[in-house]
C-alpha cells in the first residue's frame, strides 16, 4: 500500500504494470529498495534516488492522493471505505515510457 500524487496516478492500467514490476521485483530478489512501496514510488518518479522519489511521486501534506493497493491476491475495501477507482483507459504514449523507465531501472542500478 502506498499513497502518490493524484497528478501522476490518473490511469488504472499505469498503476498495476508499475505495481506488477514491484512485485516481480519482490519474487526475484531485485527490489530498487528493501520496501516494496519505496520501490512502486521510484518507478513512478522514474528514479533510483529514494528521496528524490519520496519528494516528486509520494503524497504531500493537503495535496491530492491515490492510495495504491496491490498484491498477489484480491484486495478487499475494507467496509466504508469512501474511495473511487482510478479510470481505466489505453496506455497513452508517455504512460508507456514511464512504464518501459520503470523496468529499466534495475538495469540502472546494476
Amino acid at each position: 500500500m502506498q499513497a502518490a500524487r493524484a497528478r501522476l496516478a490518473q490511469n488504472t492500467r499505469l498503476m498495476e504494470l508499475l505495481a506488477a514490476q514491484t512485485i516481480q521485483a519482490e519474487s526475484s530478489g531485485s527490489l530498487l529498495a528493501n520496501r516494496q512501496e519505496i520501490d512502486f514510488l521510484l518507478r513512478l518518479a522514474g528514479t533510483t534516488q529514494i528521496s528524490r522519489a519520496i519528494r516528486d511521486a509520494g503524497a504531500g501534506h493537503g495535496e491530492r492522493f491515490v492510495l495504491v493497493v496491490a498484491g498477489r491476491r484480491p484486495v478487499r475495501l475494507p467496509p466504508g471505505l469512501d474511495a473511487k477507482e482510478l479510470r481505466r483507459s489505453e496506455l497513452t504514449h508517455s504512460e508507456l515510457e514511464k512504464v518501459e523507465k520503470a523496468a529499466l531501472l534495475n538495469a540502472k542500478r546494476a
